[in-house]
């Protein structure tokens, strides 16, 4: 983590409330920071975040934290009405519309407790209220008396949901347009998004992957294991969409002194470590990914498939090239542990004509070692190097290297679909 992170990182903390945990100090200093964004700067940009929500409106417009009400008078007088709940992900958006397709109906009238709304915006049109978590779900509840304040004179107000990450991408696409003050402030603002993780995948910096030379503190760690885990949460999400296999991303503990940072995709619950599937490993010079087929039952699949249609398995694999194939042997060392030794490590050229004699010896000699070993361990991978994910990073935030990333593991599935197949 640079310095400049580690500023931004501080940026907008306030003084310590020794009556707020530690979310809810975040889920203060976050919605400060956004209203302070938009206070601050020229209106026109509260007025594209507002524009972003469906609310047109002009000048003036008026801010305020943590207040329980705005008075009924400018509320009751307002048409545009809004209830706007920011959640930590999209996938925080799925659960909560999971929870209920109208959250903000059917509040007990015998409920006499009342809310306190994170911020309102408001002018003399409109009136959006807003609250804001940077864990977990919305809480049904306090969003339904939520809404009890905005539903006056026989007006349903709208409700709507982002997630932080869409936050940060409206104003990182307003930055272009932006000059001196304005710009400074969206950028610490996005910056701030990024430091806490709130800001999605945005691409991987270079320090990412000198982490795993200098392993530099507990602080570096984090920042690299949220790095991945969003990048692996935005892959998820398009493979979910590709096939119903890649239910989860179960990402490995990074360690202080790990070399690499891997995630596993396929079914929930750690079934998948069972079955043919794909990971995806980040190290100091390299992002790989790899079919992986490792536990004992998922190489009895495999040896089951060769033997039943061996022609099948060696057109699959040289379609997919360019690749690695790495054969490895697992060796027990304790219990439930074990190490690995490097068997063959085969490049694409050799196998991508498998009725060639290169090819079928290439083949033959891989089929071969899978029965001969008693715990083998087989990869296919590509390997993207360091200058090509920060090229493609920079390019535009890392959308062009998850894209990149998903299109291998949609074409690496047909391996991992003929390995899971049921025979």
């Amino acid at each position: 983590m640079t310095d400049f992170h580690r500023n931004i990182f501080y940026y907008y903390r306030g003084a310590e409330q020794p009556d707020q945990t530690l979310d809810r100090q975040l889920e203060n200093n976050t919605t400060k920071a956004l209203i302070n964004t938009l206070e601050y700067c020229d209106c026109k940009v509260v007025i594209a975040f507002l524009r972003s929500l469906g609310i047109r409106t002009t000048k003036p417009i008026k801010f305020e934290l943590q207040k329980k009400t705005i008075g009924k008078g400018k509320i009751k007088t307002r048409a545009q009405r809004l209830l706007l709940g920011i959640l930590p992900s999209a996938a925080n958006k799925e659960d909560t519309n999971k929870q209920d397709t109208n959250i903000c109906s059917g509040v007990e009238t015998q409920v006499r407790v009342d809310s306190c709304p994170d911020a309102w915006i408001y002018g003399d049109d409109f009136v959006v209220l807003i609250e804001s978590k940077v864990t977990g779900p919305l809480e049904k509840n306090q969003m339904r008396l939520h809404f009890q304040k905005l539903e006056m004179g026989g007006r349903k107000p709208r409700y709507t949901e982002l997630s932080w990450a869409e936050v940060h991408q409206l104003f990182h696409r307003l930055l272009p347009g932006l000059r001196d003050k304005d710009k400074l402030i969206v950028e610490q603002f996005t910056k701030y998004l990024e430091a806490n993780s709130m800001a999605g995948f945005v691409g991987f910096e270079q320090e990412v992957f000198d982490y795993f030379v200098t392993h530099d503190d507990e602080d570096s760690r984090r920042w690299v294991r949220d790095a991945v885990a969003s990048f692996a949460d935005e892959v998820k999400g398009r493979m979910q969409a590709f096939d119903s296999f890649y239910e989860d991303c179960d990402k490995g503990v990074l360690r202080l002194q790990d070399e690499e940072c891997w995630v596993g995709f396929g079914p929930a619950n750690r079934e998948y470590r069972n079955l043919a599937h794909q990971t995806i490993t980040l190290g100091a010079y390299s992002l790989e990914v790899f079919v992986n087929v490792e536990l004992k039952p998922a190489i009895e699949r495999l040896r089951r498939k060769i033997r039943t249609d061996r022609a099948a398995f060696r057109k699959i694999v040289a379609g997919l090239e360019p690749f690695t194939l790495q054969l490895e042997e697992r060796i027990p060392s304790q219990p439930r542990r074990f190490d690995y030794k490097r068997i063959a490590s085969i490049d694409s050229y050799c196998l991508k004509r498998p009725n060639s004699e290169l090819g079928r010896q290439g083949f033959s000699y891989v089929e071969e070692t899978l029965e001969k070993i008693p715990l083998p361990y087989l990869s296919v991978r590509r390997r993207f190097l360091r200058d090509r994910v920060l090229k493609l990073c920079q390019k535009d935030q890392g959308r062009s290297l998850v894209a990149e990333v998903v299109n291998t593991m949609q074409e690496f599935h047909k391996l991992v679909d003929f390995i899971n197949m049921p025979e």
